[in-house]
């Protein structure tokens, strides 16, 4: 009666396709059943019904031409191909136990000769009548549709993304509050609180959705007072979660017989992480300037040009007069601004100086994080046509000075090499086609080893080569540079896990070389490194701790990964440095008053004890006088 029950319950989930374990731990043996010949539903192609030793379980040959393990115990041998778990979770429905075995049997033999590339389990008649027949063979169709949807099966997987842009902080009320910051997600089955890591002293995550529905918004609240003026930190906000996929097994007794595929589904919980950097700076207690230089595209200073600049970004609008900040006419000293609030700006020329072409808009930001900012409008002389070189920042599109690129025409030959500055460069070149490439980035940068191939036309107008190979008109150059990776670096008390100061800590390259060296204070340090092996040690150990002869090797990758080696040498991902004191222990000193009375004590006492010694050697007869 039981086992008519169970064998209902089998036909119920069949019914359904569903296959998913309840309980999530596969069984380590299992206990394979008969062999029994059933009907050949595609004549010709045979298959053996083959179960588990109660009946309560399909299980599947992988190889055709091996012996079955009947009434043998078998061991979990390996989790199976992805392939598998399509066809496993979306088994027929037909209301014959023997033919929805048969079907999945043959679509699992079919799906092995796919991912092997041949047609050792069912031979190429067999696929070729299914695919042609799949119409009006209901057999036939639920083959050939189990072993296509295995080939298009993708594993689910967990997805967390938080916003891309860069995060815009406001000072309201003593704190730097971030704007809303989103977070989304897919497929997750837990997920963790928001944390901050490396963030200053007092930082907070405010007004969050996320947690509760696994996406959502949130804000940053960092106190004014935790950021030293003129400073810029760079921080995480970390989130980690889990999502399921899942899992199916096959069991093995021994090379002689079948690899089995046993039905059931498993749950899979695998972890998923995802940070975005953050950074907020201070402004600096120096009052804001600008310079704004006027020059010709060979450096040169032009006077005449009447220009305008206007405050906020117009750029790819009309600037209104409500907006001028202020107007002028170029002289051969630059145009000075003091004082000037932080936040863009837009220059305008009006009217350009005699012989020269109108300037293009530009924008200028005036940032907090220096106390001198700077910018050159660029004329371009009438009847020349220069092609614009433009190196700046990928995060912020400003000009980056320091970088060496270099000019090559198509053969190779070099026709210009230069050190770039805080401002297009202008070059008049022949017809032809060229390569534009770095050989040195800007300090604090990654080098871009991107070539850009272009060509120029005989009157200056350019063409750039895109990913598809064409080339494309283009108004400039722009090569981009990548800002260094952000390592955050921790000095701990290894029981409290509080932070350490006055610890002194040291970086070295791959050659030795000292990268950086700083105190550590009471928050982690944070240091822009390119791609590259380095060590990090201790100098000198806090006050009242021991000093570490620890050490850590780290690697940054190209993609900004860190990598930490482990005790055995194996370089892990992680997500920042931390690197451990342990307190000195402490000594325990007895005091002995220096007194008379301390003095007299004694000697009385070793007088006694003296005595006492001679009392019983003599008492022994083992004393003579």
């Amino acid at each position: 009666m039981k086992k008519k029950i169970l064998w209902l319950i089998l036909a119920f989930m069949c019914s359904f396709g569903f296959t998913l374990a309840v309980d999530a731990a596969a069984p380590t043996t299992i206990q394979a059943g008969k062999s029994t010949a059933i009907t050949q539903y595609v004549n010709g192609y045979q298959a053996y019904f083959k179960t588990t030793a109660d009946g309560s379980h399909y299980l599947f040959c992988e190889l055709a031409n091996l012996k079955f393990p009947s009434n043998l115990t078998l061991n979990q041998n390996s989790e199976v191909d992805k392939g598998y778990i399509y066809i496993l979770n979306n088994r027929p429905n037909t209301g014959d136990n023997q033919k929805n075995f048969y079907i999945m049997q043959m679509a699992i033999w079919w799906y092995r000769d796919y991912l092997s590339n041949n047609n050792y389990n069912v031979d190429v008649n067999f696929k070729n009548y299914c695919t042609n027949n799949r119409n009006t063979d209901n057999v036939c169709k639920a083959i050939y549709n189990l072993v296509e949807g295995a080939k298009a099966y993708k594993e689910p997987r967990g997805e967390m993304s938080f916003s891309s842009a860069d995060i815009k902080f406001t000072e309201i009320n003593g704190y730097y509050v971030s704007e809303n910051i989103s977070f989304t997600s897919e497929n997750l089955a837990t997920m963790k609180d928001l944390k901050l890591v490396g963030a200053p002293r007092g930082a907070n995550i405010i007004n969050s959705t996320v947690t509760k529905n696994k996406q959502g918004n949130f804000q940053v609240k960092i106190p004014v007072s935790s950021i030293i003026p003129g400073n810029t930190v760079r921080f995480t906000v970390e989130v980690e979660g889990t999502y399921n996929t899942y899992s199916a097994y096959d069991y093995f007794y021994s090379s002689e017989y079948q690899k089995v595929i046993y039905d059931m589904v498993y749950p899979v919980e695998r972890p998923i992480y995802m940070a975005k950097s953050l950074k907020v700076t201070r402004p600096s207690e120096t009052t804001n300037s600008l310079y704004i230089y006027k020059e010709d595209q060979d450096g040169n200073t032009i006077k005449g040009a009447k220009l305008t600049l206007y405050s906020g970004n117009c750029t790819t609008s009309k600037c209104y007069a409500q907006d001028v900040y202020a107007t002028w006419t170029s002289s051969s000293s630059p145009k000075k601004f003091y004082n000037i609030p932080v936040g863009y700006y837009t220059i305008v020329e009006k009217e350009a100086p005699e012989g020269y072409e109108l300037a293009d808009k530009g924008l200028i930001y005036v940032g907090s994080t220096n106390y001198s900012y700077a910018y050159t409008v660029i004329n371009i002389k009438e009847d020349t046509k220069a092609v614009k070189i433009s190196k700046i920042d990928i995060a912020n599109s400003k000009e980056l000075a320091g970088a060496t690129l270099v000019v090559k025409k198509s053969n190779g030959e070099k026709v210009l090499s230069w050190v770039s500055q805080n401002k297009p460069k202008y070059l008049t070149l022949e017809k032809g086609y060229y390569t534009l490439s770095e050989t040195s980035a800007p300090e604090g940068y990654k080098i871009n080893k991107t070539v850009i191939y272009f060509y120029v036309d005989s009157d200056g107008n350019i063409k750039i080569k895109n990913d598809n190979d064409k080339y494309i008109v283009a108004e400039e150059i722009i090569f981009t540079n990548e800002s260094n990776d952000i390592v955050n670096i921790s000095k701990l008390d290894v029981s409290t896990n509080a932070y350490l100061q006055g610890a002194i800590l040291v970086i070295k390259n791959a050659k030795g070389e000292v990268v950086t060296t700083w105190t550590t204070g009471d928050a982690s340090y944070n240091v822009a490194l390119s791609t590259g092996d380095y060590t990090l040690e201790e100098t000198s150990a806090p006050n009242g701790y021991k000093k570490t002869d620890e050490v850590i090797h780290f690697q940054v990758r190209e993609d900004g990964t860190l990598m930490i080696a482990n005790k055995a040498g194996v370089y892990e991902i992680a997500s920042g440095i931390i690197m451990y004191n342990e307190p000195l222990p402490e000594e325990e000193i007895v005091v002995v008053p220096k007194t008379g009375l301390s003095s007299v004590i004694t000697y009385t006492l070793g007088g006694l004890t003296l005595l006492s010694g001679a009392y019983l050697l003599k008492k022994n007869g083992q004393f003579h006088i």
